[in-house]
């Protein structure tokens, strides 16, 4: 039975028709991508679903019992509600069927006959449902969540309202992830999260068993966690199987299809059309009114509509200079007396570019700046190149003036330029007619961001310093983007977390952490199996090094004289509850052996060459290892 259906949902706002007759439906455990264009109605087809807003025609229906979850846009915390209680908060549900579940186990252990069956039967109900909501261990299942995520655990005892509001959006984030929802509902998730980060929440969809539907412009994303994409585009909604990448390919077959059968027909009429205006009229009338009436009730194929608003950003002009772009000597940066990296040498030359990644605070934002002239250093030394003119594009689009418009700050940078020019040269960037004089306090984070690229690429520069350029881009335009930063001459340093976009143009990763910065050969992928073969061959030399120890306290255990035996327990032996002592044991045998296999996939091709599953291999081995060492625990402490 499906888990949601839509039917024929339309939506308006005024006069403008942003849903038409939008139909799909969702079945359990499926993983579903939502594209479209930055305005397209992605926001309000989820608000409808969330019950937020009411569609204007059609229905839209929830499976009777089903758990519905979406991350509120402005999360509320009550006073002296810390980060960690909040995020317990979407346990309630998993928290009532584990307690039920204590009793119930209680309860088998002097039960009898038919109630005992009956027990049982009620037992095996309810570790269904906590497994379908999220399993056993709901304590480290919260901490697990909050780490993945960015928040470690000195943020768990932080009063929530104190906290910034990416870090309030990462809270509300977590808490939807633990609850075990049947689907989840997830607008950009993404946003506020670093690279590490996003490859957790990737992972952790992925063994997610309830639904998901996913609003986001991340690629890589809707490649590795998705089984379909539902493309909104005019306001409906076709589904498309497969990953993002099966989805493109597939929307290009489709309108080539489409084009090729509304050609054939539009030659056909023309045909038609011009036999019955030779004929009408001459000894073939007959025929030609006959053709006349088929034309008439012929159905006629829609030509395929194919999206053309795509920016048409022009290359940069590059002014000619040296082979040396920058070169930095000793380069340290922070502010106040927190050191965020230091002892940076660093030499950027003609045409390299150079991808920046690194934790959320580690400083990328702070390095770009003092390389672009931005910010000053807190030691070091930076030279500038021959001729060298960077280009720097801030994330915040903090250097538009709010009372202004686009055409007044391309102004503001071509004061020579004429009414014509300016409008020309916007309509690249998809500011045609009235939005060339939209006020700023209008635009959306996309169309600052578009502005905001016009400025920059209109001035003539050595190099580019970009910080998260992606950011409020559909993917349309992030494709053009990258077009022209490929095409684009100078040198490039930018700060993203865009996998696709740093894979695409990056020839170095400039690792930035733990009060350093390190550069390195190749594109993000690259430095990213580097960094998953050195975390593995880490992992199995802890392993190897724990082992040693095991054996040396089982040594040194054997030659300590035997302590006396413990008392029988007054049952004369027998041991409390055996169907779950039986079960323990079971669960005991099953992580040993998954344990084992873990440990051993992690020398093969397969996952050390991919980094997502060296990461998923590594996060699992050492949930085994926890819940392998509560559950000895728990076995050596029965009676």
């Amino acid at each position: 039975m499906s888990l949601l259906i839509v039917d024929n949902v339309s939506r308006h706002f005024g006069a403008q028709e942003v849903l038409r007759g939008v139909t799909f439906q969702i079945d359990p455990g499926e993983k579903i991508g939502l594209v479209g264009r930055n305005g397209g109605g992605k926001t309000t087809l989820l608000e409808l679903i969330e019950g937020l807003d009411k569609p204007d025609g059609g229905s839209i229906t929830l499976r009777k019992g089903a758990r519905l979850g979406h991350v509120p846009q402005i999360p509320q915390f009550e006073a002296g509600q810390t980060v960690l209680a909040y995020v317990e908060g979407g346990l309630a549900i998993a928290q009532e069927v584990e307690a039920e579940l204590a009793r119930v186990t209680a309860a088998m252990d002097s039960a009898g006959g038919d109630q005992l069956d009956s027990l049982v039967k009620r037992h095996d109900q309810l570790t269904h449902d906590l497994e379908q909501l999220g399993g056993w261990d709901l304590g480290h299942k919260v901490e697990k969540v909050l780490s993945g995520i960015g928040l470690p655990e000195g943020f768990w005892q932080r009063e929530a309202r104190t906290l910034s509001g990416g870090e309030r959006s990462r809270t509300a984030l977590a808490r939807e992830l633990v609850a075990g929802h049947d689907l989840l509902l997830l607008d950009e998730p993404t946003n506020h999260l670093d690279l590490v980060g996003i490859e957790w929440i990737e992972s952790w969809l992925r063994e997610l068993k309830g639904a998901v539907l996913i609003v986001s412009h991340d690629r890589r994303m809707l490649s590795n966690c998705v089984d379909s994409i539902l493309d909104l585009e005019r306001g409906q909604v076709r589904r498309y199987p497969g990953s993002y990448e099966k989805f493109v390919t597939l929307k290009q077959e489709r309108f080539a299809s489409e084009l090729r059968a509304w050609e054939i027909q539009q030659d056909f009429i023309s045909k038609e059309e011009a036999f019955i205006k030779k004929h009408m009229g001459s000894q073939r009338t007959a025929e030609a009114k006959g053709r006349q009436k088929k034309l008439e009730n012929l159905v006629r194929v829609q030509q395929p509509f194919e999206d053309v608003r795509i920016p048409n950003i022009p290359p940069p002009k590059v002014e000619r200079g040296g082979e040396l772009v920058l070169e930095t000597k000793g380069l340290a940066g922070g502010y106040g007396e927190r050191v965020l990296f230091k002892e940076l040498d660093l030499r950027i030359g003609r045409g390299q570019r150079i991808g920046v990644v690194g934790p959320n605070g580690a400083g990328k934002t702070t390095l770009l700046r003092i390389l672009a002239g931005r910010a000053p250093a807190l030691r070091g030394e930076l030279t500038a190149g021959h001729k060298a003119q960077c280009g720097y594009y801030d994330q915040d689009t903090s250097g538009l003036r709010e009372d202004g418009d686009p055409s007044s700050e391309m102004r503001r940078v071509h004061p020579e330029w004429t009414d014509l020019e300016v409008r020309s040269y916007l309509a690249r960037f998809l500011f045609r007619g009235g939005e060339v004089e939209k006020a700023m306090a209008a635009l959306s984070g996309g169309e600052r961001a578009r502005l905001c690229l016009a400025k920059l690429l209109s001035t003539p520069i050595t190099w580019l310093a970009m910080d998260e350029p992606t950011n409020h881009l559909d993917l349309a335009a992030r494709a053009a983007l990258e077009e022209l930063l490929g095409d684009f001459d100078g040198a490039l340093v930018c700060v993203s977390h865009d996998r696709a976009f740093l894979d695409g143009l990056c020839t170095h990763i400039l690792e930035v952490g733990e009060g350093r910065a390190l550069l390195h050969t190749g594109n993000y992928s690259d430095w990213r199996r580097r960094k998953s073969e050195q975390d593995s061959q880490a992992l199995v030399e802890r392993d190897a090094q724990r082992k040693v120890e095991r054996a040396a306290d089982k040594s040194a255990a054997k030659a300590a004289p035997s302590p006396a035996p413990a008392p029988r327990p007054a049952s004369g032996g027998k041991v409390r509850n055996p169907w779950a002592f039986e079960k323990l044991e079971t669960k005991i045998m099953a992580l040993e052996t998954e344990l084992e296999a873990l440990r051993a996939s992690l020398v093969t091709e397969e996952v050390y060459r991919n980094a997502a599953k060296m990461r998923e291999a590594q996060t699992r081995i050492a949930e085994c290892e926890r819940e392998l060492e509560s559950a000895n625990e728990a076995w050596m402490n029965w009676a």
